[in-house]
């Protein structure tokens, strides 16, 4: 085995530290996760059963992949299109309507989870690892995604095979799948780049790594520029497709309170404070880890916490330009369970991790909040809130909503869509 295999297992500054974790925490812990996404695989399966879901995005991916079929040219979606989720949720749609589009979100959300449990368990405790996936695979706003017809699950688990391959030194392949997740959500871009960096300092001990290396990097390139070339083209080979939809309501102040409250609604009030609390208490050793240079006497874990820590800080700073869909900070979930498994003491991290996924499955049944939210426009034609006043209570949770409004945006959109494409193709399902 090459040395940079033998460094990037990352195992051991965790592992034998800690007499609690090598007594305790490693009885039957290579079972956890099978038992973890066994539960998700249930809850995840009756889920699917509820329809496409209430994202117009959907519906606009199903309509771009049948003009694509019935007139032989493409339409994008949106701005950016991304190809890719638009062909296998329209491919899947059309074969087995939103019972096979929804199970493949659910199925890549699984693998997901899984490849995220991998890449912790050369890092931390099996059992550690197993626990900040099931975290994940716990938040409702994951849950929404990887049961409806969304393609937020797909960069997810391009990104994250990307990695895997990226750590087993198979350059290549990672390239190719980090553009898989360019061309499903164009903000994984920066993303494969920081971890395409991060991995740099490693050659100067492997030489032989440098060629197949830089070939990763020029296909990541080159196979993202391809699968933009069709939007391209149908954007009039210009680059009006970065464009995006600016989410500009109540001016500089509305941004701000809106990356603050869905920052801390993405969670729920209760988990917010568990992670305020953790870190905080936890602050002296996070700082030693973020005051280390990681170009300087270079180790694995300190390259890997670094890309993580850029991550996350470019994830919140896009979000705080478009403070929009909570989906847009998935990978921020998996940054924090990464942060919170890293700490060196296990008995911690277990336990904030199982708060964490006790706290994050009542949040999908009841919502703790301070603020009450509504529409000022019609409640009939969009599922976001641009209004909030201050009420605090108890309100229905987040899995809890999205299941009652299937009955109102889930039936105006597949109505819509079924009475736009009577003539042409079958109608969309709508169990609701």
């Amino acid at each position: 085995m090459s040395q940079t295999k033998t460094q990037l297992q990352l195992t051991q500054q965790s592992k034998s530290s800690n007499t609690f974790a090598n007594v305790q925490l490693r009885i039957a812990s290579p079972y956890w996760i099978y038992l973890f996404l066994g539960l998700l695989c249930i809850v995840y399966g009756l889920l699917t059963l509820n329809g496409y879901g209430n994202h117009d995005d959907i519906y606009r991916m199903i309509g771009t992949w049948r003009t694509l079929v019935s007139e032989q040219r493409y339409v994008p979606s949106r701005f950016q299109g991304y190809l890719v989720p638009e062909i296998v949720i329209g491919l899947s749609s059309q074969l087995g309507d939103f019972y096979l589009s929804n199970l493949v979100s659910a199925a890549l959300a699984i693998a997901s989870l899984f490849i995220f449990y991998r890449l912790l368990a050369k890092m931390v405790l099996p059992l550690v690892a197993a626990l900040a996936a099931f975290a994940v695979g716990a938040n409702p706003f994951w849950i929404i995604a990887a049961t409806t017809s969304t393609d937020y699950i797909y960069p997810a688990f391009f990104f994250l095979a990307g990695l895997l391959l990226l750590l087993n030194e198979r350059f290549r392949w990672a390239g190719l799948l980090f553009a898989l997740a360019v061309s499903s959500r164009l903000t994984y871009g920066p993303m494969g780049a920081i971890a395409f960096a991060f991995y740099f300092p490693y050659l100067r001990h492997q030489r032989q790594l440098t060629q197949r290396f830089f070939q990763g990097i020029v296909l990541f390139l080159l196979a993202s520029v391809v699968l933009y070339l069709p939007v391209f083209f149908a954007s009039g080979m210009t680059l009006s497709f970065l464009s995006y939809a600016d989410d500009a309501a109540g001016g500089t102040f509305g941004e701000i309170a809106r990356f603050i409250y869905k920052n801390i609604y993405l969670w729920g009030l209760p988990t917010f404070l568990v992670l305020l609390f953790f870190f905080f208490r936890q602050r002296q050793y996070y700082w030693e880890q973020i005051r280390k240079v990681p170009f300087r006497n270079t180790t694995a874990a300190k390259l890997v916490f670094y890309a993580v820590l850029t991550c996350f800080l470019f994830n919140q700073l896009l979000f705080a330009k478009l403070p929009h869909q909570y989906q847009y900070l998935i990978p921020v979930l998996f940054c924090v369970m990464y942060f919170i498994a890293h700490l060196p003491d296990a008995r911690k991290s277990v336990v904030c991790l199982s708060l964490i996924v006790v706290l994050q499955a009542i949040h999908g049944l009841v919502n703790f909040d301070v603020l009450e939210t509504y529409q000022t426009g019609d409640v009939n034609q969009t599922i976001h809130s641009d209004g909030a006043h201050i009420r605090p209570g108890i309100r229905e949770g987040i899995l809890l909503r999205d299941y009652r409004w299937r009955s109102i945006y889930q039936r105006r959109m597949t109505n819509e869509f079924n009475q736009r494409w009577q003539h042409d193709g079958r109608i969309l399902e709508n169990p609701r």
